[in-house]
This record gives C-alpha cells, structure tokens and sequence, in this order.
C-alpha cells in the first residue's frame, strides 16, 4: 500500500523522482475503466480550465483511507472555484476490482466526486506510471502537471498549491486557511516519533507458521494446530483454513487467526463470503481494552468482536500506548476471508 517510508518524505521534488512524473507533463486520457461513479465518462479536454487533483485510490487501503477526510474537505472548499477531483481506483485484490463493490465503497466511504473504476490489469494506473496506493497528480488550469504526492502525508503543501492555482486564475478569491492536520496525522507534526512496527502483510503471500496437520490446501480445507512459541509479524492458525491464493478462508469450527505485532493502529482487509460473520476479538488472550479499541470493535458484555457484513477494511486496534501483543480473530461461521493485516505507529508522546 501507501508505506511510511513514502508518506513521510515531504520533498515533493524527491517524490517526483521516485515516481517518475516530470513537471510540466499534460493530463493523460481517462479511458478505459470499467465503470464511472457519480459522473459520466470524463474525457482529459472536458477538464481544461479547472484545477485537477487525481487520485488513485483502492478502497481498502489504509493509507488511501487516512487521505479521504481530507479530499473530502478540499472538494468542499474548492469545487465552486475551479477545483475537480478524480478518483482512479486502481484495485489491489479480486474482489476490490468489481464496480459493484467500489460503488458500494464510494457510498459508504462518503466520495461524492467522479470515480473511475481502473481494470484488475491496471490500465489508467499503468498509463499514467503510478506505483503505490495512494498518489495524487495535481493539474494546472491548462492541464498540466505541477505537484505529485505518493503515500500518504503532505497534505497542506498539496492544499495550498490549490489555493495558490485557483488564485492565479482568480486573485480576488477569498479562500479559508490551510486545513489542520488531524490527530491520525501526527507524523507530520514536531516532535512525531515513529516506532518499528510489525511490515504489512498480505495473507496470500505470508507463511503460515505452522505447518497444516493434514491436507494441502488443493481440494478443501486444511487443519492446522497451533503448537505456540509465536514470533512477530507471523500467522499461526487453529482449526479449519483454506488458502485461496489472496487470502485465508476459515472452514469452520473453533478455529482462529494469530497474529503477534508491534505497533500502534491495526487494520485488516476481510471479507465474509456466506454472509455477515460475528469474530471476536482478543489481544494478548483478554478482550479489547475499551481505550484499545479500534472503530470497529463492538461489545456484548465483556466479549469483543467486529461484525464483518461488507468487503472492505476493519479498524481493529488503536492502542493507547505502542507495544508488543498478539492479536486473535476467531470467527463464528463460515466464509470469513483474512487478506491484509496493516499497521501504523507514529505518535507525538504525551498526545495520546
């Protein structure tokens, strides 16, 4: 996805050399996606005259999340002065490459500018040389490129380049401040500190710790035990998986997902193919703190659990103080899908 390394560079300039955009380069064509969201099919000319920020996007990527509160803000402020976004979704697992899951997306995730729904193989993202989720092209009124943002971050340099384009069209425009950053953001502000954390990991591409007890994945359901002595950053199981190539499929049973980390935030990616799914919860065998709670932690008495009822990313974790533990997921049905586990760490001390 997004990556700290990325998001915290702030040199635009570098941003730009990593990338491979050189300034000055016109607005690609927006052809050949699958469907568009909240507008007809765009075309580059139709653009010229406004100030154009595109941005690729995946629905399910935590870094693309973390920008969203803000394009939603920017489009607010500026689409009455000029100012257009346009979402690419460039889609990173099977499922995210559907229309009918981004339009889902796109309602519950509150983006109401145009979105065009990029192909499984990549096709507007290729063109355009993009290479990490999210990126945004920022385009002059002439259509031409003037600043580049991969990963998340930046994002009042990436304002006031808005606010300093639609002035130069416009000098008498009365514009508001630059947007604060907010709490999510503190990488960005003095005295952040941004502690080791545990790499993302993609399930389909992650060991499995232990060895199944039988079976090879090939016809069905594989049974795994948990034989304990767990390492960061590995996945031990329990009961009956499947592995599916993207993800882990649970089988059923009393089975669970382990997962010791370091960091801060956690996330993942799951998806429940027979229906919404109850999992509970635990971190280092006790339910979820209350003040550790991700948005996505619900209670029934001491017990906590998410409700996976959509395809999408479940805020899991957010710990009060960074540290070691070990995370378990235990379903309690059938069809649950595990794709992604990510994780953040940054603070300002004391803020928390």
């Amino acid at each position: 996805m997004g990556g700290d390394a990325l998001k915290r560079l702030g040199l635009v300039g570098l941003l730009v050399l990593l990338c491979g955009f050189a300034p000055g380069s016109a607005l690609l064509n927006l052809n050949g996606g699958l469907r568009w969201i909240n507008s007809p099919a765009l075309q580059s000319e139709q653009l010229r005259g406004k100030v154009v920020l595109v941005d690729f996007w995946e629905y399910t990527c935590l870094n693309c999340l973390r920008t969203l509160p803000y394009l939603r803000e920017w489009y607010k402020r500026y689409r009455g002065d000029g100012f257009v976004i346009i979402g690419v979704h460039s889609p990173e697992f099977g499922f995210s490459s559907q229309p009918e899951q981004v339009e889902a997306a796109t309602k519950r995730l509150n983006i109401t500018w145009p979105v065009v729904v990029d192909t499984a193989g990549h096709t507007i993202w290729t063109r355009f040389g993009v290479n990490v989720w999210p990126t945004e092209l920022l385009y002059d009124q002439d259509g031409h490129l003037v600043d580049v943002a991969a990963g998340e971050g930046n994002y009042q340099h990436t304002e006031a380049k808005i606010q300093e384009l639609l002035r130069a069209a416009n000098p008498s425009l009365a514009l508001p401040s630059v947007m604060a950053l907010l709490p999510q953001d503190n990488y960005d502000k003095p005295g952040a500190v941004c502690y080791p954390h545990t790499p993302e990991l993609l399930v389909g591409r992650t060991h499995i710790a232990d060895a199944p007890v039988f079976g090879d994945g090939s016809s069905g359901d594989v049974a795994y035990h948990d034989r304990g002595n767990h390492r960061d950053g590995s996945i031990y199981l329990d009961g009956f998986w499947h592995p599916t190539g993207e993800a882990i499929a649970f089988g059923g049973g009393n089975g669970y997902f382990d997962l010791p980390y370091r960091a801060i935030e956690v996330t993942a990616v799951l998806t429940a193919d027979r229906g919404p799914t109850r999992v509970n919860v635990t971190q280092d065998g006790k339910p979820v703190a209350r003040e550790d709670a991700g948005s996505d932690i619900h209670y029934d008495g001491t017990t906590s659990y998410l409700d996976v009822d959509a395809s999408r990313s479940y805020h899991v974790i957010e710990n009060a103080v960074y540290g070691a533990h070990d995370l378990r997921l235990s379903p309690k049905g059938y069809g649950l899908a595990v794709y992604d586990v990510d994780f953040e760490s940054c603070e300002v001390p004391g803020t928390r």
